[in-house]
């Protein structure tokens, strides 16, 4: 019975994206987006390993052309629910939207502070200590149990403009819409160029990607100007490179500057070339390969919640096998795989854990 509801769903959206022609774009964006978290997280104990060598740079370009994966998981929150003309119902809004968002991050909150107190070598092999895992639950509202979510921090205030950004956007023009997201735009180049004035606060710098989706589906860009969009993007990604690699052989030591900064010009022109040439071009996806997207979709929130489980004790052992061009996307094929896997035997056994 479950199995035919999880293909049901998958004909369904498969049906819905003949009839919409941009849904399914959403489907390969939180699919690639949650596949590029994985890889950010797997080369993370590369960056400190042979600064300057071969191997340290494949890993440093794997991590900045992945770095448009968190800001396009905002900017489809931003397509989506900027986008919801009904009459705006505080009741829905708080259950389905905020709770659905709120709760996994509570839940795996919890969870990954009692996995702090876990230990793991070749030589002493398991051990815990629960008295690690107190001070990590008791600075939870503010810090991370875990590394990676810290994405919920900036991510879950933003739930609070939402609905005024809503009656905002709804209410100007395209042509008006367009200088508003060049204002964010020039608040994210002084954020590179270090730049501060006082309203550059998160709620600010990452509430500029809900605006930067929705304007991307509300006048989507031309193709001439999709491809410059594209062209600069590219620019981005190897002068991140090149900035990382040279800010690090100068500190001798792994120092990205603000070229991996989710606020900065570069990421958010990056991440808007991502988010545009898939609403361009997915639909030219079909067959298998279009429902292995939607699959990995449907399970994308669970994928980014539970892949740092499998991580661990590769993380753990500092097990960095080279060469990175070659290891680094098969370790993220194997966790990805193995994550997936425990996403489905865990919702098919409590959906209120992934939510």
């Amino acid at each position: 019975m479950i199995q035919k509801q999880g293909k049901g769903r998958i004909a369904l959206i498969d049906e819905i994206s003949s009839i919409r022609p941009n849904y399914f774009f959403f489907d390969l964006l939180r699919c690639l987006a949650a596949i590029a978290v994985v890889i950010i997280h797997v080369i993370g104990p590369y960056r400190n390993v042979d600064i300057g060598s071969s191997n340290w740079l494949v890993a440093i370009s794997f991590n900045m052309a992945s770095r448009w994966a968190v800001p396009v998981f905002i900017m489809i929150t931003g397509a989506l629910m900027l986008t919801d003309s009904r009459p705006f119902n505080l009741r829905h809004y708080l259950v389905h939207r905020c709770r659905k968002a709120g709760v996994p991050f509570v839940v795996w909150s919890v969870g990954y502070a009692f996995l702090v107190g876990l230990s793991f070598s070749a030589e002493q092999g398991f051990g815990y200590d629960v008295n690690d895992v107190w001070p990590v639950l008791a600075a939870a509202p503010t810090k991370a149990t875990w590394y990676h979510l810290g994405f919920y921090y900036y991510f879950l205030p933003l739930y609070l403009i939402i609905p005024l950004l809503m009656f905002m956007v709804q209410r100007v023009t395209n042509r008006q819409l367009w200088p508003l997201l060049a204002g964010w735009l020039m608040l994210t180049t002084f954020h590179f160029c270090i730049i501060k004035l006082p309203f550059m606060v998160n709620m600010v710098m990452y509430g500029g990607y809900l605006i930067f989706g929705y304007a991307l589906i509300k006048a989507p860009l031309s193709a001439e100007l999709r491809k410059d969009v594209v062209s600069v993007a590219c620019l981005a990604i190897n002068a991140g490179i090149f900035g990382v690699w040279e800010y690090s052989t100068l500190a001798q030591g792994y120092s990205p500057g603000r070229f991996t900064s989710y606020k900065t010009i570069n990421t958010a022109l990056i991440a808007g070339a991502c988010f545009a040439l898939a609403y361009c071009y997915a639909n030219r996806i079909s067959g298998r390969l279009r429902n292995l997207v939607v699959l990995i979709s449907q399970y994308s929130l669970g994928l980014y919640l539970i892949h740092p489980l499998i991580l661990w004790p590769v993380r753990e052992l500092q097990f960095l096998p080279e060469p990175t061009l070659v290891t680094v996307p098969l370790i993220t094929v194997i966790v990805s795989v193995l994550s997936l896997g425990l996403v489905w035997l865990l919702v098919h056994h409590s959906r209120l854990i992934v939510g």
